[in-house]
């Protein structure tokens, strides 16, 4: 006999010094930072307080986009996911894409949700730019 229960754990994840710091951004100022390595010249978007690339910590935050390339997307059910390489970085991330016709290589901008409050979720998603 097998038994099915699902199990409730509450969660909760510390952004850190350099998460809080662009969760902040996002949240009062509608703003993208991004995280340059300290061993290297590497820009990442969304920081993180280590380089993706080498491990080495991450000390400086600057602005990146809003606006990006969309390298590639792809359907789940009704939201579409891009892969998008935000202005300043060197890195692509993925977000939600609002709008209907998508290509390889367009120009995408970040929309800000108008109730913003300090999560990833603040940016809305990625629209085609004008």
């Amino acid at each position: 006999m097998m038994l099915e229960e699902a199990i409730q754990l509450r969660f909760e994840y510390a952004a850190g010094g350099i998460g809080s710091r662009c969760l902040a951004a996002l949240r009062d100022e509608a703003t993208l930072l991004a995280g340059r390595c300290s061993a290297g010249d590497h820009v990442a978007c969304p920081a993180s307080s280590m380089c993706p690339r080498c491990g080495a910590l991450v000390e400086a935050l600057e602005p990146a986009g809003p606006g990006g390339r969309l390298l590639a997307w792809t359907r789940d059910d009704d939201t579409v996911f891009g892969l998008i390489r935000v202005d300043g970085a060197d890195n692509a991330m993925i977000h939600r894409l609002l709008g209907a016709q998508f290509e390889p290589g367009q120009r995408v901008q970040a929309r800000f949700a108008e109730d913003r409050i300090g999560s990833i979720l603040d940016i809305s998603g990625f629209e085609v730019a004008p």
